[in-house]
């Protein structure tokens, strides 16, 4: 299992940057640029949010104090994405439908590599 991890990772991240400008780039012609920017701008964010949680997680298990750790990780990351939302929102950069698209691009690849990393571990 420790040598799976990176590799669904890996491969995750891999998927990731190549299927997101894809999206982007086919929406463009339907859409326009502020439907691909925030296709991009919900996958970006979905994948750095996912990387910095496996991140945490790899480098702090099996510490004492790993769960507090990781949780103060995580909501740090959530209030910079926040943040960084509120003031593209501000500008008038957010359109909440391709953001979302983003981010369920990239949350059903990480589903999809998980099963995939799970059937293999467990065979």
């Amino acid at each position: 299992m420790e040598t799976l991890l990176p590799q669904m990772l890996q491969k995750i991240t891999r998927q990731a940057l190549i299927g997101i400008p894809v999206l982007a780039a086919i929406s463009y012609f339907f859409a326009g640029w502020p439907f691909s920017f925030n296709i991009v701008l919900g996958g970006g964010i979905s994948l750095f949010s996912f990387r910095t949680v496996a991140w945490a997680v790899r480098k702090f298990i099996g510490m004492q104090m790993a769960q507090p750790v990781i949780m103060g990780i995580s909501i740090l990351k959530i209030m910079l994405i926040f943040v960084f939302l509120v003031l593209l929102a501000y500008f008038g950069f957010i359109r909440p439908v391709p953001l979302l698209v983003g981010f369920v691009a990239v949350m059903a690849i990480i589903i999809r590599e998980g099963f995939i990393t799970s059937r293999k571990a467990g065979t």
